[in-house]
């Protein structure tokens, strides 16, 4: 499948999706969008693919929407769109299989929004993360106001939201935006090797866990405990499961997945 915007590429369990308008920092146009919507479909049917990676093309993960698009656009086609067809951020979500996000640059605005779709954020050294919203005299979008604060805190996205700044690698380590810094040389390897170590186990039991993590931030310890049941219920019941419990019993490595 050819897309537009965007480079998609598997191997080894793992897909590699690339945003790729080097030119303008990966900033989000609708072709764009579209293409990201028709990708995260695609993970999602695929069972052959068990972790992703997302990243950016030349210097920047994503400068955020495409300014020059949207002002070129109508006042009410951006809602109309929206209505339509969903964020990029909503369509990266529904995957429910690992999403690590390398970004190598500049990730702002709506690329820090799609940055959070993301479970797990590896960053470059070199990276600048921040919302310039307010900058622009605007608001947050694509879903950032719900989870940057579930992420580093309210205060913290607070800060960061109203005051525009822009954090390194270490600062946003620090606050708990990424989970790890690394050398920008260095993004793509360290990604690989979490996808790869992620990728040895069975796509059922990464793909609940996940929604056990999520799910918890909706509902209370009674009703999670419930849904920890049900989701132990089905993964015990899986092969894969049975095959690596009889390899631990047996003091053998577990069966290739």
């Amino acid at each position: 499948m050819s897309y537009e915007g965007i480079l998609f590429e598997k191997k080894d369990s793992i897909a590699t999706v690339t945003l790729n308008s080097p030119d303008k920092l990966n900033a989000i146009s609708t072709k764009m969008r579209e293409s990201l919507m028709v990708a995260s479909d695609e993970i999602s049917k695929d069972d052959s693919i068990k972790v992703v990676i997302l990243t950016g093309a030349g210097r920047g993960f994503c400068a955020g929407a495409d300014l020059g698009e949207l002002m070129s656009m109508t006042p009410v086609e951006p809602t109309v769109y929206d209505r339509l067809q969903g964020p990029p951020r909503p369509a990266f979500f529904k995957v429910e299989k690992p999403v690590i996000a390398a970004i190598n640059g500049a990730c702002v605005g709506a690329g820090l929004s799609l940055a959070l779709t993301c479970d797990i954020r590896i960053a470059s050294d070199k990276a600048k993360m921040g919302s310039a919203f307010i900058k622009l005299g605007a608001t947050p979008d694509n879903g950032m106001t719900y989870w940057l604060p579930k992420i580093i805190g309210h205060a913290n996205a607070l800060e960061f939201l109203l005051t525009g700044k822009i954090v390194m690698g270490a600062e946003a380590k620090q606050i708990g935006l990424v989970n790890q810094v690394v050398p920008g040389e260095e993004l793509m390897k360290a990604s690989w090797e979490m996808a790869a170590q992620m990728a040895q186990y069975p796509v059922l039991a990464l793909a609940l866990t996940k929604r056990l993590v999520y799910r918890s931030m909706l509902g209370d310890a009674a009703r999670q405990m419930d849904f920890e049941n049900w989701a132990g219920g089905i993964t015990m019941q899986s092969q894969a499961n049975k095959d690596a419990m009889n390899a631990f019993e047996d003091k053998k490595p577990a069966p290739p997945k």
